[in-house]
């Protein structure tokens, strides 16, 4: 993948939180109503990030995303887990994505979403970093794979202000145990046991070699998986 460079500041991904209603299904009688006939209900996954208003959802469809949690023990409510994405170009495009800071790991074009669920700030995006504007390319065969943590308590709008404060006081707040972050901000709370949606977004533009910078005026596309969350 190939990198390029020009000094202005990086941006911020923003993400508006919104919430929404969930469907239960089952039988037309009570004596066929059983507790297998009747899926589990799914909190959220109705809503969707502002950041990708305006743009066209598998523009290119060459790209396959997924987003998969793999535990082996139970996610309990508090818990903190990895959700794993994996981009795959398997079309005969190729297309650039923001990484952001060049000090970033985890690319900005790539990030989780929930309406239910706490996202938590990559750990290489904390701290000091460059103010160059870095984009890459992601050409036909190539892959990208990344773990990205998550939470299982409710979405707060102070808990990236939360993850900055301990950052500064040297710790990741993806490493903390649920009781001391509890004791520590009490206005979090815990989801309940439940299923629970989550989703991952990359967002790109298909790359044009006569636009030599093209990729710094934004995304035109975004690509999207879901994956759902047993908490127990």
């Amino acid at each position: 993948m190939r990198k390029k460079l020009v000094l202005v500041p990086a941006f911020i991904l923003s993400i508006l939180l919104l919430t929404t209603g969930c469907q239960a299904y089952g039988s037309d009688t009570p004596e066929e109503q059983t507790p297998e006939a009747q899926p589990p209900t799914v909190q959220g996954g109705g809503s969707v990030p502002d950041v990708i208003t305006g743009l066209t959802v598998n523009e290119y469809d060459g790209l396959d995303i997924s987003v998969n949690v793999l535990e082996r023990m139970a996610i309990l409510p508090g818990n903190v887990f990895q959700a794993t994405v994996l981009v795959e170009n398997n079309g005969d495009k190729t297309v650039s994505f923001v990484q952001g800071s060049g000090s970033f790991q985890t690319p900005e074009a790539i990030f989780l979403y929930s309406d239910t669920l706490q996202t938590i700030i990559p750990q290489d995006h904390l701290g000091i970093m460059t103010m160059d504007f870095v984009t890459q390319e992601l050409k036909p065969g190539e892959s990208l794979l990344y773990k990205l943590d998550v939470i299982a308590v409710k979405p707060n709008p102070d808990f990236d202000a939360y993850t900055f404060e301990m950052f500064d006081e040297g710790t990741y707040i993806g490493d903390m145990e649920w009781s001391v972050m509890q004791e520590r901000f009490p206005g979090l709370v815990a989801v309940e046991p439940g299923s629970y949606s989550l989703k991952a977004y990359f967002l790109y533009r298909i790359a044009d070699e006569n636009e030599q910078f093209a990729a710094f005026e934004g995304p035109t596309g975004y690509a999207v998986a879901e994956s759902i969350i047993g908490i127990s």
